[in-house]
């Protein structure tokens, strides 16, 4: 008789196997290198797991769909920081962007989820995309009256990274000029000088 667990592993995909790997990571990602110069043997295990991902490409996108919304907020968070890795050139300029078009809407709904690192994550990584997602314009214009201040400033980020073809945006993002937070009203700024360039 064959154990469950060696049934369950035979019958993921290699995405799947990787993306529950993400699962332990820490997030958020660490904003410096270690004194020594040496790389944390965890950040190690994160670029690896990235770079396989990264090669499966395409095979790769159901997999970290279903991690949007899986019960495990700690994958959730992971599952979209690290979409928004593969997909910009902030994290590791010298490899090339994935691209995460077909995973939109999952990263849609990611902006309802109930933790803000998940909503605040799944923004940039939809802003990576850039302005073929235009389709979650509606969704990140209600972010941006979300309680959460990381949720609206991820809003603003995305919306400006969209650009012009965010511009149904634009009364949201005026309104957001008056946020309660320095930070929001300069994304927002920014946001609106980017849609509305001539």
């Amino acid at each position: 008789m064959v154990p469950i667990l060696l049934v369950l592993a035979l019958a993921q995909s290699p995405g799947d196997l990787l993306v529950q790997q993400l699962r332990p990571l820490p997030t958020p990602l660490p904003a410096l290198g270690r004194s020594d110069g040496s790389v944390d043997p965890v950040e190690l295990r994160r670029r690896d797991l990235y770079r396989q991902i990264r090669q499966l490409e395409n095979e790769a996108l159901p997999a970290l769909a279903r991690g949007l919304s899986d019960p495990d907020v700690r994958l959730r968070k992971n599952v979209a920081l690290a979409l928004g890795a593969l997909a910009g050139t902030w994290w590791d300029p010298s490899v090339p962007r994935m691209n995460i078009r077909p995973v939109l809407g999952a990263l849609t709904a990611a902006l309802r989820d109930e933790d803000p690192s998940v909503r605040a994550w799944s923004a940039q990584a939809i802003g990576e995309i850039g302005p073929e997602a235009a389709p979650a314009v509606p969704s990140l214009i209600v972010l941006l009256a979300n309680s959460d201040e990381g949720s609206r400033n991820s809003a603003c980020i995305a919306l400006r990274s969209i650009g012009p073809a965010a511009r149904e945006a634009l009364p949201a993002l005026r309104k957001a000029l008056e946020d309660p937070s320095i930070d929001v009203r300069r994304f927002a700024k920014r946001a609106i000088e980017r849609i509305d360039a001539r």
